[in-house]
C-alpha cells in the first residue's frame, strides 16, 4: 500500500508540474501576441541578415576548390616553396601515391562544375557520373599498388610502399591488400577490371545498346580476321561497317529505283548468305556511311590541266564501231570527291532530341536506322503505341508525325527538315536533317561506281548520291526525255553541264550529236568547237523554232529509213545496216535547251507543239531532249509538255506551288540548294532525294579542250553528215544555186532579139563548184591534218553549219514569192516604216514560222534592215515609188482608220 501511494503521489506531482508548464507557455504566448498586436507593424518588420542562397554558396565553394587545385599543382611540381606545399606534397604522395597526379584534375572538374552552377549555367547534375569517376579512381589506385607488389607480399609491404610515396599510396594499398587477402592475385585483377568497366559505363553514360554494338563490332572484326586466316581463297567480303542489311547497300537488296540498279556490292554474295540475312534490331542504330568507289592509285605526278589526247593510249568507245576516235580517260579528266565527316556524338544527340520532341507532342517513336549522306542525314523512326483509357493500344498515325516538321526543325535548330512518310519499301518514316558540313559529290565517283558500270547504254548519265551515300545513275534513252527546274543558284546549270560531260566522256562524234540552245549566251556557248555539235550553239531566239522543226524533219526521215529495212528503233536499224553497203550508222541526237521560259514567251504555240511531238515520237529514232527552266510555272511547263516528260529533276524552288508544277507533289521548296535535288524516275512512285554531281570549270575545260583538239587517227571518211537523205545536202544546194543563176536574165538596154528568146544552155549540175559553209564564227582547232572538204561538208571533225544550210535549202526565194501574203506584208511595212515578226502575226493572224519567213525574205531583198539586237522593230531601208492607185488606196485606208 505504501508503494502504491507513493506512485500515485509521484504521478499527481508530475501532472501538476506539466499543467503549470503549459499554463506558463500559454501565458507567454498570449502576452507575446498581445504585445505584437499593440506594437503593430514595428515588430512585424525584420531586418534582412547576411544570407546566401544555394547557387551563391556553390559559386564561392567552386572558386575555393579551383584555388586549392592551383595549390595542389604547385605542391606536386615544387614542394619546397613553403611549409604548406611541402606538407600537401607529402600527404598526397603517402595517401594516394601515383594517384596524386590525378587529384588536381578531379578538384578542377568539381570546382568548374560548382562555378558554372553558381553562374546559373549548370552543365547538368553529375549524379552517377561522379560516382563512376570515383570508382575509376579507386581502380587506378588498386592497379598502381599491384604494380609495386609481387604475388607473395603481405600487408607490411603494402604500408611500407605507401610510406615511401610510391604505388597507390595508403588508399591503393588498402584496396589491393584487402582484395588480395580474400580473392588472391588473379582474383584481384579480375575484380578491378570488372569494377573499372562499371565505372567507365557510369562515367561516360553509354547505353547498353551502344555498348553491345561496340562489343559486337569488335567481335565481328575478330571473327572475320580469324576466318580469313585458314581459307585465304574465300575471304569475308562484307566490311564491319555493313551492320544493317536493310539500308539498301548490302547483298541481296534492290535499289529504290528499278530504273537505276546502283546499290550493288563490290563482290556478289552467295545465295545462302542472301537468303538468311537477318533483319536489323530495333534499337541498334547503324549509321550508314557512303562508300567511295574503288579508285585506281594516283600517279606520283598529277595530270596537267589540259592534257593533249593520246590516241594510242586511250581506249575507244564501247559503243563505237568507227575506228579513229578515242574517248578520254575519266581519271584524267575528272577530279575525285570528298567523304562526309561522321560525328557519332552529334548524331546520337540528334536522335535523343527527335525522340524527346515527338514524345512531347504525343507522337512517341523509336529510331531504328540512321543513314548519312553527303548533304543530309536520314533518321528512320518507327511509330510507337499509345495507351488508351479503355486499356487498348493504338499506334501513332503517320500523318501526325509528318505534321511536326516545323517543330522538329525548331528543336534541332536546323535550316529545313523534310519528312518522307513513309520511306518507299521500308517500314519506317524518314526524317532528313541537314548535315553541319556538306561533302562534295564528284562525277568521277559516280562514273566509277559499280551501278554505273553495269548500265550498258551509251546514254547513261550520273546524277549523284542519295541520302544513304549510294551512287545513283540513270539511262537517258529509257527516260526518254528529262525536265530540269530550279531557281537561280540551286545547281540547275551544274546538273546540265554534268549530263553533257557524262555524254562526252562516253561517246564519240560518230555515236552522238548534240544540239544546244542557250538564249542566255553564257551557259553552253563554251562548247562551240567540239565535233559532237551538229551546229554552233543556237543563241538567237528567232532560230530556235527552226531548230525544233529540223528535229521534227530528222525524226520523220529516220522513221522512213526504219520502214525501208523493217527496223523498230535505232538500235535495230544500226544492227541491220551494219554490214549493208550504202547504209551509214545513225548517231543519237540529244537536244539540250537551257531556258524554256524564253521560248514559251516568244512563240508559245509553236514551241509547245514541236516539243510535244518530239517527246511523243522521237524516242525510237534516238532523239532525246533535256530541257531546263528556272521558272516552273503553269504557263511555261504546260500540261501537254509535262505529260510527255515522265523523268524530272527538281532543285530548290520558291514555293510549294512550283514544286507541284514540276513534281506533282510538294517537297522541293524544302531543299537546301547547291545541288540538293529530287529526282522523279519514270517507274518510281515517289521522288528520291539526291545530292547532284559537281563538275568544276577546270574539269569542263579539260574535256572541251580534248575534243576541240581531237582528230581522226586512222581513216578519214570523206562524207559524214547528220541528216541521212537520198542525195547529198551540199550538192543539192550547189545545184539549186546554179539553176537560179542560169534562170536570171541579164539586163540589156536594147529590147531582146529573137535570138535571145532561145533557151539558154543550163549550167552543168553534175560538177558544180561547192561553196564552203559559213563557219567563221566557229573556233577552228589546231591540227596537223588538213581538213577534207567534200560537197561543202568538212570531214575533219568540224561541226557543220546545219541551220544555215537548211535555211538556204528550204527558204528558197522562189518559194517565198509564192506566198500570197508577201505583197501585203511588203506594203504594210512600207506604210508603217517598221517591220517585226510579231507585227505580221497580229495583222495577218498567222503563225510565227510564216511571219519569220516573210521577215527573212524582206531582209534578203533589202527592204528592211537587219535586227538591232533589242526588242525594237526593224527599220525599213528600201522604198519603191508607188503608183497613183496605190497612193489613193493607202489614203482611203488611212481615212477609214481615222473614221
Amino acid at each position: 500500500k505504501t508503494t502504491t501511494t507513493r506512485k500515485a503521489n509521484g504521478r499527481s506531482s508530475s501532472s501538476r508540474r506539466q499543467t503549470e508548464a503549459r499554463s506558463k507557455t500559454r501565458g507567454g504566448t498570449s502576452k507575446g501576441s498581445s504585445t505584437s498586436r499593440s506594437s503593430g507593424r514595428k515588430t512585424a518588420v525584420r531586418r534582412p541578415g547576411f544570407t546566401l542562397n544555394v547557387q551563391q554558396k556553390a559559386l564561392i565553394f567552386g572558386i575555393g576548390i579551383i584555388l586549392l587545385t592551383f595549390v595542389l599543382v604547385l605542391s606536386l611540381l615544387s614542394p619546397n616553396q613553403g611549409q604548406l606545399t611541402a606538407g600537401l606534397s607529402t600527404l598526397m604522395w603517402r595517401l594516394f601515391g601515383w594517384g596524386g597526379f590525378v587529384m588536381p584534375i578531379i578538384t578542377a572538374i568539381i570546382g568548374l562544375y560548382l562555378v558554372l552552377w553558381g553562374m546559373d549555367q549548370p552543365p547538368g547534375p553529375p549524379g552517377h557520373r561522379v560516382f563512376g569517376f570515383a570508382i575509376l579512381f579507386l581502380v587506378f589506385e588498386g592497379f598502381a599498388s599491384l604494380s609495386s607488389l609481387s604475388a607473395d607480399n603481405g600487408l607490411m609491404t603494402v604500408w611500407e610502399v605507401a610510406r615511401a610515396g610510391t604505388g597507390g599510396g595508403y588508399i591503393g594499398g588498402l584496396v589491393s591488400a584487402v582484395l588480395t587477402e580474400f580473392v588472391g592475385w588473379i582474383g584481384t585483377v579480375l575484380v578491378l577490371v570488372v569494377t573499372g568497366i562499371i565505372g567507365a559505363v557510369l562515367a561516360t553514360g553509354i547505353s547498353r545498346q551502344e555498348l553491345a554494338r561496340l562489343l559486337g563490332g569488335v567481335w565481328v572484326s575478330l571473327r572475320s580476321s580469324l576466318q580469313q586466316r585458314p581459307e585465304p581463297a574465300e575471304p569475308v567480303s562484307r566490311p564491319p561497317i555493313r551492320v544493317n542489311p536493310g539500308r539498301g547497300r548490302t547483298a541481296g537488296t534492290t535499289t529504290q529505283l528499278p530504273l537505276l540498279p546502283n546499290a550493288e556490292p563490290e563482290k556478289p554474295p552467295t545465295p545462302q548468305k542472301t537468303a538468311v540475312s537477318p533483319p536489323p534490331p530495333v534499337r541498334e542504330l547503324p549509321i550508314g556511311q557512303p562508300k567511295r568507289a574503288t579508285q585506281p592509285a594516283k600517279p606520283a605526278n598529277p595530270a596537267p590541266a589540259a592534257a593533249e589526247p593520246s590516241f594510242l593510249g586511250n581506249a575507244r568507245s564501247e559503243n563505237s564501231d568507227t575506228p579513229g576516235w578515242a574517248v578520254p580517260a575519266v581519271a584524267e579528266m575528272l577530279d575525285p570527291g570528298s567523304d562526309p565527316a561522321v560525328n557519332n556524338a552529334t548524331i546520337q544527340r540528334q536522335v535523343e532530341i527527335i525522340e524527346h520532341t515527338l514524345a512531347s507532342f504525343g507522337a512517341p517513336a523509336t529510331t531504328v536506322e540512321i543513314n548519312q549522306g553527303p548533304t543530309v542525314t536520314q533518321f528512320g523512326i518507327e511509330p510507337n503505341y499509345l495507351e488508351m483509357r479503355n486499356g487498348k493500344r493504338t499506334r501513332v498515325k503517320v500523318s501526325k508525325i509528318a505534321s511536326l516538321s516545323d517543330d522538329l526543325a525548331l528543336a534541332l535548330a536546323a535550316e529545313s527538315i523534310r519528312i518522307e512518310a513513309p520511306v518507299p519499301g521500308k517500314g519506317y518514316i524518314g526524317i532528313e536533317v541537314p548535315n553541319p558540313a556538306k561533302a562534295t559529290v564528284s562525277l568521277r565517283d559516280v562514273m566509277e561506281s559499280s551501278g554505273f558500270q553495269k548500265l550498258k547504254s551509251s546514254l547513261r548519265i550520273g546524277l549523284g548520291h542519295n541520302v544513304s551515300g549510294q551512287a545513283i545513275s540513270a539511262d537517258l534513252s529509257a527516260m526518254p526525255h528529262l525536265l530540269v527546274a530550279g531557281t537561280t543558284g540551286s545547281g540547275k546549270s551544274v546538273c546540265v553541264n554534268g549530263i553533257i560531260a557524262c555524254l562526252l566522256l562516253q561517246n564519240t562524234p560518230d555515236d552522238l550529236k548534240l544540239v544546244m540552245v542557250d538564249p542566255k549566251r553564257v551557259e553552253l556557248t563554251g562548247y562551240n568547237g567540239i565535233p559532237h555539235l551538229a551546229a554552233p550553239v543556237v543563241v538567237e531566239m528567232d532560230r530556235v523554232i527552226g531548230t525544233l522543226q529540223w528535229a521534227l524533219r530528222e525524226m520523220d526521215g529516220r522513221y522512213k529509213l526504219f520502214a525501208e529495212v523493217g527496223a523498230r528503233n535505232i538500235k535495230d536499224y544500226n544492227q541491220k545496216t551494219k554490214r549493208v553497203k550504202g547504209k551509214d550508222k545513225l548517231p543519237y541526237v540529244v537536244i539540250i535547251i537551257d531556258e524554256l521560259a524564253d521560248l514559251m514567251m516568244m512563240a508559245p504555240e509553236d514551241t509547245e507543239r514541236s516539243i510535244a511531238r518530239l517527246a511523243q515520237m522521237a524516242r525510237a529514232t534516238g532523239i532525246h531532249m533535256v530541257i531546263a527552266t528556272q521558272r516552273p510555272s503553269v504557263d511555261v511547263v504546260t500540261g501537254l509538255i509535262k505529260a510527255n516528260f515522265p523523268a524530272r529533276i527538281a532543285f530548290a524552288v520558291a514555293s510549294s506551288t512550283d514544286s507541284r508544277v514540276i513534281l506533282d507533289s510538294t517537297g522541293a521548296e524544302r531543299l537546301l540548294g547547291q545541288g540538293d535535288m529530287l529526282f522523279q524516275s519514270p517507274d518510281a512512285g515517289q521522288p528520291v532525294r539526291l545530292q547532284g554531281c559537281y563538275v568544276s570549270d577546270g574539269e569542263l575545260n579539260r574535256i572541251i579542250h580534248y575534243w576541240q583538239t581531237a582528230r581522226r587517227f586512222a581513216t578519214i571518211r570523206a562524207e559524214e553528215q547528220i541528216i541521212r537523205k537520198p542525195e547529198d545536202l551540199a550538192q543539192k544546194m550547189a545545184a539549186r544555186r546554179a539553176e537560179q543563176a542560169a534562170a536570171e536574165p541579164k539586163p540589156t538596154a536594147a529590147p531582146p532579139t529573137p535570138k535571145a528568146e532561145q533557151p539558154k544552155p543550163a549550167a552543168k549540175p553534175a560538177a558544180p563548184k561547192p561553196t564552203p559553209p559559213k563557219s567563221a564564227d566557229v573556233p577552228r582547232p589546231q591540227s596537223n591534218l588538213p581538213p577534207l572538204e567534200v560537197g561543202g561538208v568538212s570531214s575533219a571533225g568540224l561541226q557543220k553549219p546545219l541551220w544555215e544550210a537548211l535555211d538556204e535549202l528550204n527558204n528558197d526565194p522562189e518559194a517565198e514569192a509564192e506566198d500570197e501574203l508577201l505583197p501585203e506584208a511588203v506594203a504594210l511595212v512600207r506604210k508603217l516604216n517598221k517591220a517585226s515578226t510579231s507585227l505580221l502575226q497580229r495583222r495577218f493572224r498567222i503563225g510565227y514560222t510564216r511571219a519569220a519567213r516573210l521577215v527573212d525574205y524582206m531582209e534578203q531583198q533589202g527592204i528592211i534592215g537587219p535586227p538591232t539586237g533589242t526588242s525594237k522593230a526593224r527599220e525599213v531601208i528600201g522604198d519603191s515609188p508607188q503608183s497613183d492607185e496605190e497612193e489613193d488606196a493607202d489614203a482611203d485606208e488611212e481615212m477609214d482608220d481615222a473614221n
